[in-house]
């Protein structure tokens, strides 16, 4: 546990922080997939983006001020990974049902701190972008806080260092204070010649995505421009305000609010800033050898040079590659010009559309008792390794259409089969019949690891009913 600083008194008692953790893993795939986004992993150093972002907001803000917003999908993972930082966040993580994007997230976020108070104000951070420098992040802080306190909305800009096409764009307009400037407008990913010409002429930063206001203003501006949302935030004392998310729209808060309204300030970032938002990004800034390449885990390069080469697999072997990205993980491997990575998305999409279950998950996939990874499947068939962490506990469940048997590798298992408990230890194995009612859990000190395989017609995880559950995961 990191040990937490005395907030910064220019906005100490008076501002809430915000961390989005949803995101659907497209840009950095097949590293980040939909059940592990890139604010999950750890991309160069110890910590994971969500654990680096987490510790800098702890700079400014007590834990009581802290809320991330995640989905149903991550939250278990979101605060395991948070809890390592400071176990008192642990019950600061709101979960959406599902996603509903950047809009709807905020909201839920400013239900706690309205309930606190509608007075305060309340900053917005994702969880996925690379900051350094966290001091002079902090004292942009305190001079946004000046400015939301005149009823001004803030958001923050990164002064361009070469013409991105990856990101959106804030149009400069009058200057307000020292490196503070009113907002003209909003520009979304322009094309390369209006990146080049906004470079030249100064008249634009990057977007970083991160905002201050006061809560009360923000919700003034959702009332007036969003009033399907500003309906569902008023049923707030009659019903849960996770009842009646898939009604509600599909908005980013760029677009649902900021593009709308027109007492917007920003200020220019003192702080170096990157989204980690593609392949190009993590080579640009990794640690490069002799020949310019960045290279992670069991890669050969032969003649390769300013290339990014990754593996998490088996051994990736370049020979003669300039300019490329590689990466291969267990089950997928992209290879693309390095000017070519914003083809990446598309890629993604291409996958979806033909219903590929690369898009959603690894081979490993990590749940709250431990994980498990699918080791070869085929027509009514899959073979999982299948891994319980010391003390954890599966639901109590069935399944309609498969059965499954299971072997003990190592630890010990408990067992429970139609109500009927039995132990089992190495090399022992357990059947479960289809519709039976079943249970394991590890009752050791040690990780337990079962080989289960499954047969049946249908072999998908939507084929459980929770009777019980200690994580809450039984639908009412």
């Amino acid at each position: 546990m990191s040990e937490t600083k005395q907030p910064r008194a220019a906005f100490a008692g008076q501002c809430h922080a915000i961390i989005l953790a949803g995101g659907s893993g497209t840009r950095l795939w097949p590293l980040s997939r939909n059940l592990l986004p890139k604010q999950l992993l750890v991309l160069g150093g110890e910590l994971t983006l969500l654990q680096q972002t987490v510790t800098r907001v702890l700079d400014a803000f007590e834990p009581s001020r802290i809320w991330v917003v995640t989905n149903e999908e991550h939250v278990f993972e979101v605060r395991k990974q948070i809890a390592e930082i400071d176990s008192e966040l642990e019950g600061q993580v709101l979960a959406e049902p599902l996603s509903r994007n950047t809009l709807p997230a905020i909201m839920l976020g400013l239900e706690k701190v309205a309930s606190v108070d509608e007075k305060a104000l309340a900053a917005v951070f994702p969880s996925d972008h690379l900051i350094r420098d966290n001091k002079a992040w902090t004292n942009d802080l305190v001079r946004a806080s000046e400015l939301a306190v005149e009823k001004r909305f803030v958001t923050f800009g990164v002064e361009p260092s070469k013409p991105e096409t990856g990101y959106g764009y804030i149009t400069l307009g009058r200057e307000i204070g020292e490196g503070a400037f009113e907002v003209n407008g909003f520009v979304e990913k322009p094309e390369l010649s209006t990146a080049e010409e906004f470079l030249r002429a100064g008249t634009h930063y990057w977007n970083s995505g991160m905002f201050l206001f006061r809560v009360k203003d923000f919700l003034r501006q959702v009332a007036k421009c969003q009033p399907e949302l500003w309906d569902w935030w008023m049923a707030r004392e009659e019903s849960s305000m996770v009842q009646g998310y898939r009604d509600i729209p599909n908005i980013s808060v760029d677009y649902g609010v900021v593009e709308k309204i027109d007492n917007i300030a920003v200020i220019r970032a003192g702080f170096d800033w990157d989204d980690l938002g593609s392949w190009e990004a993590m080579y640009r800034l990794g640690s490069k050898d002799e020949n310019g390449n960045v290279i992670q885990g069991d890669v050969l390069a032969m003649d390769c040079r300013n290339s990014l080469l990754i593996s998490e697999g088996g051994k990736l072997a370049a020979v003669g590659l300039d300019n490329m990205i590689m990466v291969q993980t267990r089950d997928a491997t992209l290879s693309c010009p390095m000017d070519d990575v914003q083809s990446v998305r598309t890629v993604v999409d291409r996958l979806k559309s033909e219903g590929s279950k690369l898009v959603e998950s690894h081979p490993t996939v990590v749940r709250p008792w431990g994980s498990y990874s699918v080791l070869e499947e085929g027509p009514h068939y899959k073979i999982k390794r299948i891994q319980v962490n010391p003390g954890a506990r599966l639901s109590s469940q069935m399944h309609h259409h498969r059965s499954e048997h299971w072997v003990v590798v190592d630890g010990t298992a408990e067992v429970e089969v139609d109500r009927e408990p039995r132990i089992l230890v190495e090399n022992q194995s357990v059947d479960i019949p289809k519709a039976s009612q079943h249970r394991l859990a590890n009752p050791g000190k040690v990780p337990l690891n079962i080989i289960e395989i499954q047969s049946g017609p249908y072999l998908e995880e939507d084929d459980i009913v929770r009777f019980d559950d200690v994580y809450g995961r039984v639908k009412k």
